[in-house]
Protein backbone atom coordinates (compact mmCIF):
# COMPACT_ATOMS: atom_id res chain seq x y z
CA UNK A 1 0.00 0.00 0.00
CA UNK A 2 3.04 2.46 0.68
CA UNK A 3 4.12 2.14 -3.26
CA UNK A 4 0.50 3.05 -3.92
CA UNK A 5 0.43 5.98 -1.74
CA UNK A 6 4.10 7.60 -3.30
CA UNK A 7 3.00 6.76 -6.78
CA UNK A 8 -0.50 8.44 -6.50
CA UNK A 9 0.83 11.58 -4.64
CA UNK A 10 3.75 11.88 -7.33
CA UNK A 11 1.40 11.09 -10.03
CA UNK A 12 -0.87 13.77 -8.75
CA UNK A 13 1.73 16.68 -9.37
CA UNK A 14 3.09 14.95 -12.59
CA UNK A 15 6.45 15.30 -11.22
CA UNK A 16 9.59 12.38 -10.50
CA UNK A 17 10.70 14.53 -8.00
CA UNK A 18 9.45 16.82 -5.42
CA UNK A 19 10.89 18.56 -2.16
CA UNK A 20 10.32 16.58 0.93
CA UNK A 21 7.70 19.69 2.46
CA UNK A 22 6.14 19.20 -1.27
CA UNK A 23 5.15 15.44 -0.82
CA UNK A 24 4.29 16.24 2.82
CA UNK A 25 2.14 19.09 1.41
CA UNK A 26 0.88 16.92 -1.50
CA UNK A 27 -0.28 14.51 0.67
CA UNK A 28 -2.00 16.34 3.58
CA UNK A 29 -3.64 19.21 1.65
CA UNK A 30 -4.02 18.53 -1.69
CA UNK A 31 -4.69 15.03 -1.56
CA UNK A 32 -6.20 15.40 1.81
CA UNK A 33 -4.99 12.07 2.97
CA UNK A 34 -3.91 12.50 6.74
CA UNK A 35 -2.96 15.37 8.91
CA UNK A 36 0.55 17.41 8.52
CA UNK A 37 2.05 14.81 11.25
CA UNK A 38 1.00 11.73 9.69
CA UNK A 39 2.48 12.94 6.16
CA UNK A 40 6.00 13.57 7.73
CA UNK A 41 5.87 9.78 9.05
CA UNK A 42 4.24 8.43 6.14
CA UNK A 43 7.69 10.01 4.28
CA UNK A 44 10.18 8.63 6.75
CA UNK A 45 8.68 5.16 6.40
CA UNK A 46 8.69 5.02 2.58
CA UNK A 47 12.21 6.10 2.80
CA UNK A 48 12.99 3.13 5.63
CA UNK A 49 11.21 0.81 3.29
CA UNK A 50 13.57 1.97 0.42
CA UNK A 51 10.63 3.57 -1.53
CA UNK A 52 11.98 7.34 -1.42
CA UNK A 53 15.46 8.40 -1.79
CA UNK A 54 16.96 11.82 -1.46
CA UNK A 55 17.55 14.54 0.95
CA UNK A 56 15.48 17.91 0.85
CA UNK A 57 14.76 16.82 -2.95
CA UNK A 58 13.03 13.34 -2.69
CA UNK A 59 12.29 10.56 -5.45
CA UNK A 60 10.78 7.80 -5.64
CA UNK A 61 12.98 4.60 -6.00
CA UNK A 62 10.18 2.84 -8.56
CA UNK A 63 8.44 3.78 -11.67
CA UNK A 64 5.35 5.41 -10.22
CA UNK A 65 3.47 4.93 -13.70
CA UNK A 66 3.38 1.34 -13.46
CA UNK A 67 2.09 1.46 -10.29
CA UNK A 68 -2.27 0.67 -10.43
CA UNK A 69 -3.88 3.15 -8.14
CA UNK A 70 -7.75 3.18 -8.23
CA UNK A 71 -9.22 6.07 -9.01
CA UNK A 72 -11.13 6.33 -5.68
CA UNK A 73 -8.10 5.26 -3.67
CA UNK A 74 -7.96 6.27 0.34
CA UNK A 75 -4.83 5.00 1.97
CA UNK A 76 -5.41 4.39 6.16
CA UNK A 77 -2.58 5.96 8.10
CA UNK A 78 -3.68 3.07 10.34
CA UNK A 79 -2.62 0.40 8.05
CA UNK A 80 0.51 2.39 6.56
CA UNK A 81 2.37 2.86 9.58
CA UNK A 82 1.75 -0.67 11.77
CA UNK A 83 2.11 -2.85 8.56
CA UNK A 84 5.13 -5.69 9.82
CA UNK A 85 7.92 -6.61 7.29
CA UNK A 86 5.84 -9.83 7.09
CA UNK A 87 2.63 -7.60 5.60
CA UNK A 88 5.78 -5.89 3.38
CA UNK A 89 6.86 -8.75 2.48
CA UNK A 90 3.73 -10.57 1.45
CA UNK A 91 2.90 -7.23 -0.68
CA UNK A 92 5.88 -7.46 -2.39
CA UNK A 93 5.83 -11.15 -3.44
CA UNK A 94 2.47 -10.44 -4.56
CA UNK A 95 3.10 -7.72 -6.55
CA UNK A 96 6.11 -9.21 -8.73
CA UNK A 97 4.06 -12.63 -9.12
CA UNK A 98 0.71 -11.29 -9.46
CA UNK A 99 -1.02 -13.22 -7.15
CA UNK A 100 -3.12 -12.04 -4.49
CA UNK A 101 -2.06 -11.43 -0.94
CA UNK A 102 -4.00 -14.27 0.50
CA UNK A 103 -2.61 -16.38 -1.91
CA UNK A 104 0.77 -15.66 -0.87
CA UNK A 105 0.31 -16.29 2.68
CA UNK A 106 -1.16 -19.73 1.75
CA UNK A 107 2.04 -20.25 -0.18
CA UNK A 108 4.47 -19.37 2.61
CA UNK A 109 2.14 -21.12 5.01
CA UNK A 110 2.36 -24.20 2.92
CA UNK A 111 5.95 -23.78 2.80
CA UNK A 112 6.37 -23.50 6.58
CA UNK A 113 4.15 -26.54 6.83
CA UNK A 114 6.83 -28.68 4.87
CA UNK A 115 10.10 -27.49 6.64
CA UNK A 116 8.04 -28.93 9.79
CA UNK A 117 7.02 -25.51 11.63
CA UNK A 118 11.13 -24.96 12.21
CA UNK A 119 11.40 -21.57 11.18
CA UNK A 120 9.37 -18.62 11.75
CA UNK A 121 6.72 -16.67 9.11
CA UNK A 122 9.04 -14.23 8.54
CA UNK A 123 11.88 -16.08 7.75
CA UNK A 124 9.90 -18.49 5.45
CA UNK A 125 8.38 -15.81 3.79
CA UNK A 126 12.20 -14.29 2.99
CA UNK A 127 12.67 -18.02 1.40
CA UNK A 128 9.49 -17.39 -0.30
CA UNK A 129 10.17 -13.95 -1.68
CA UNK A 130 13.98 -15.25 -2.67
CA UNK A 131 12.10 -17.86 -4.76
CA UNK A 132 10.19 -15.75 -6.70
CA UNK A 133 13.07 -13.19 -7.35
CA UNK A 134 12.39 -10.37 -4.90
CA UNK A 135 15.64 -8.79 -3.59
CA UNK A 136 15.22 -9.41 -0.30
CA UNK A 137 18.55 -7.42 1.47
CA UNK A 138 16.64 -4.56 2.66
CA UNK A 139 14.10 -7.22 4.76
CA UNK A 140 17.23 -9.67 6.40
CA UNK A 141 17.78 -7.21 9.30
CA UNK A 142 14.32 -6.14 10.23
CA UNK A 143 13.43 -9.87 10.17
CA UNK A 144 16.31 -10.96 12.67
CA UNK A 145 15.31 -7.97 14.78
CA UNK A 146 11.68 -9.44 15.14
CA UNK A 147 12.56 -13.58 15.18
CA UNK A 148 15.27 -12.55 18.00
CA UNK A 149 13.19 -9.92 20.05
Amino acid sequence: MMKKVIAAAFRSKGKRKMKRSELIYTMSFDLNWFSHEASKRVVEEAEKEGLLVGDDEVEPTFNVDEVSVPADFKPSIRELLSRSVADRLVEEIAEKTGKSYQEVVSIINEKQERLANLLSFEVVALLVAKEFGVDVSKYIDEVEKSVLS
